[in-house]
Formats: C-alpha cells, sequence, structure tokens
C-alpha cells in the first residue's frame, strides 16, 4: 500500500512540475492590416522595441512600409475565458507572453507583452494594462478590443517616416490628427 501511495505521489508531483504547453489544437494565427491606405493595406504586424518604453518587457505592434519588414511577424493563439467570452492572444513560443493594450487615457499601444501579470504592477498608476479582453470576430476575421468601457478602434500612427504604431484609440482619447484608421485582421498560419 506504501508503495502504491509512494508511486502516486511521485507520478503527481511530476505532473504538477510540468509546465503547460500550447494545446495543439489551439490554431495558430498570423495578423495583418486592413486599410483604405494601399500603403498600410496586407501589411502584416510585427514587433519593433518601443523607444522610452517604461516598460522594457514591451514591444509595440506595428507595421514598416520598408523592404523588409522591422521585425518577426506577429504569430499567436486564442485562450478563451467561457465566462467573459473574451480571449487572451498568447504567443506559440512561451506561455508567458501574450499580446496586450497598454498606455493611458484611451490611447493604448499595441504590444507584445513578457509576463504581462508582472508588467503591470510595475508600470505607473493609471496605466491601463490588459492582456485578457480581446474578441475574434470570427466572421468578419478581425481582431478587437472588448474590455468594458473600451469603445472605440484601431488606428496606426507614423512613426519615423517608414514605420506605423498600432494603437487601440477610446472613443474620448485626446489625440493629434495624423493616424489612420484601420482593422486588425487574423489569419490562420500555414505552418509554424
Amino acid at each position: 500500500m506504501r508503495l502504491q501511495a509512494f508511486a502516486l505521489s511521485l507520478l503527481a508531483s511530476t505532473a504538477l512540475a510540468t509546465p503547460v504547453r500550447r494545446d495543439i489544437n489551439h490554431p495558430v494565427y498570423t495578423l495583418r492590416l486592413s486599410s483604405h491606405d494601399d500603403s498600410l493595406d496586407g501589411l502584416y504586424l510585427t514587433t519593433a522595441p518601443k523607444p522610452g518604453n517604461a516598460n522594457a518587457n514591451a514591444t509595440t505592434l506595428g507595421v514598416s512600409t520598408a523592404s523588409p519588414a522591422a521585425g518577426p511577424t506577429i504569430k499567436f493563439y486564442a485562450v478563451l475565458d467561457p465566462s467573459t467570452q473574451l480571449s487572451e492572444l498568447r504567443t506559440p513560443s512561451t506561455t508567458e507572453t501574450a499580446l496586450a493594450v497598454v498606455g493611458t487615457n484611451g490611447l493604448l499601444d499595441f504590444a507584445s507583452l513578457a509576463d504581462p501579470a508582472g508588467a503591470a504592477g510595475s508600470l505607473p498608476e493609471g496605466t491601463t494594462v490588459d492582456w485578457t479582453s480581446f474578441r475574434l470576430d470570427q466572421a468578419e476575421g478581425t481582431v478587437g478590443y472588448g474590455a468594458k468601457g473600451s469603445e472605440g478602434s484601431w488606428v496606426a500612427f507614423p512613426v519615423d517616416g517608414e514605420a506605423w504604431a498600432v494603437k487601440w484609440k477610446g472613443v474620448n482619447a485626446w489625440t493629434t490628427d495624423n493616424y489612420l484608421p484601420v482593422q486588425v485582421v487574423f489569419e490562420p498560419v500555414t505552418h509554424e
């Protein structure tokens, strides 16, 4: 009997110590822009470190009109929260990195954020950090931000001439007028 209890406890401790991996049945997607501006339409989102970013764990998502693109193309898989019907967008390379919106006053950077829960506690008070509230519209193939009170839309702001940063602009956000409205579209990755 003791041998069985020992074997069971050994098996249980091994299972608990094993890292959680992505369910192989979760499809992997990539992101691109849809825009009325031909120079942005169809460009895939990439990562680029944000200069002067208070959070070194975050990289801004955007597009480059230069060739080749500035960074690696974004890939993610969705983890749905059944209670809210909203999703986390996790990168397939690690379960500790997620796509998030980060910012203040209703203008939120779309970013890739390492350890989002830990990063949230290190940012200044009043900073929004949300990685759990994305809507994937399967019919339209678009990604939206769905937190309560988050009405708004995706926009692209020019950065350094040939790059555009993607942000969520809340309906009450105060900004300059140098942005273009865009949609963030997801599509399946055919090979990883």
